[in-house]
């Protein structure tokens, strides 16, 4: 059963109350079945988005649910590495991107998302998308 990285960008979908039905009946079941990898980062993104002390407190206690993803000191120098090859191949994307994408990567997870930039990346490095 592989594991799965929700980005940012289909959490905001997944939360929107009118947001991509299909999007939510595929998420729903990876939590449930604790396949969902939370990078660092991705939870600082969502995090720092509530509007309220109450709904930061609700997304905190979901995201305490997920499986985090820690990084070792050595993570930040395959990183500058993966944005530097991404960068001379022409591939300009978000730092938060390239970091997501590789921790993506480098623990055998899927990446499921609803921003351009991971299906420029993933064309040129071994970052697989899950479909929805």
């Amino acid at each position: 059963m592989n594991k799965v990285i929700v980005d940012t960008s289909a959490w905001i979908e997944y939360f929107r109350p009118h947001g991509d039905a299909g999007l939510k009946e595929a998420i729903k079941p990876l939590i449930s079945e604790v396949r969902v990898l939370l990078p660092g980062i991705t939870r600082m993104e969502i995090l720092r988005g509530a509007r309220s002390r109450k709904e930061y407190e609700m997304l905190d206690d979901l995201l305490r649910s997920l499986i985090h993803l820690p990084v070792t000191e050595d993570f930040w120098g395959r990183l500058s590495r993966f944005s530097f090859d991404l960068f001379r191949k022409g591939i300009v994307v978000p730092l938060t991107d390239t970091y997501i994408a590789l921790v993506a990567i480098e623990n055998n997870a899927h990446l499921l998302h609803r921003d351009k930039h991971f299906a420029l990346i993933a064309q040129e490095t071994g970052l697989e998308i899950l479909k929805v």
